[in-house]
């Protein structure tokens, strides 16, 4: 009889040490809610814009937009945009690529940055920004704004009204007769 308990025993054992093993092993499910990555959705030739009392501020048409679904954050790739002065004059511009933060609607632009406005001027910079609280345009970068016979030159140049006026900072200089 005692050797009937010890082959029971052993099987007892075993068992309980196969249902601890199978439980310790069960891979866990992976949660739904955590999601592996930034969520994205992406649009083909999509035009975003802003607008402050019924006037149309900015449009920005870009090749390639993504919107990150949970910040709404916004990167774009070949851009074509217009800014609109309350005067009615217009800079119209070009660049490769862009992000728009959605929390202060500022827009950086940056590439190869070709603009001009719909008096004449032309300005040329690496990398634009619109600072959306203050309705600044501010060219950096080898910034170059050519209007008239006036050719200004500097590291970084800033505008309220869509360069009929604006401030050169860094490098600044102008040069009469320098238009091209």
């Amino acid at each position: 009889m005692t050797h009937k308990k010890m082959i029971y025993g052993g099987a007892a054992v075993f068992l309980l040490g196969l249902i601890i093993w199978a439980i310790v092993t069960v891979p866990e499910t992976p949660s739904p809610d955590a999601p592996s990555g930034p969520r994205i959705m992406s649009y083909e030739n999509n035009t975003i814009h802003e607008e402050r009392d019924g006037r149309t501020v900015w449009t920005l048409t870009a090749k390639r937009v993504n919107v990150d679904i949970d910040t709404n954050d916004t990167t774009m790739q070949g851009i074509e945009g217009t800014f609109y002065s309350a005067d009615g004059r217009t800079l119209a511009l070009q660049a490769d690529e862009g992000h728009m933060d959605s929390a202060t609607r500022n827009i950086v632009l940056t590439g190869s940055i070709e603009a001009t406005t719909s008096d004449g001027a032309s300005l040329r910079a690496q990398e634009l920004k619109w600072t959306s609280a203050e309705g600044v345009l501010t060219a950096e970068g080898d910034a170059e704004i050519t209007r008239d016979d006036i050719r200004a030159t500097g590291d970084r140049i800033a505008s309220t009204d869509e360069f009929e006026r604006f401030t050169i900072t860094g490098n600044a200089r102008v040069e009469k007769g320098g238009a091209k």
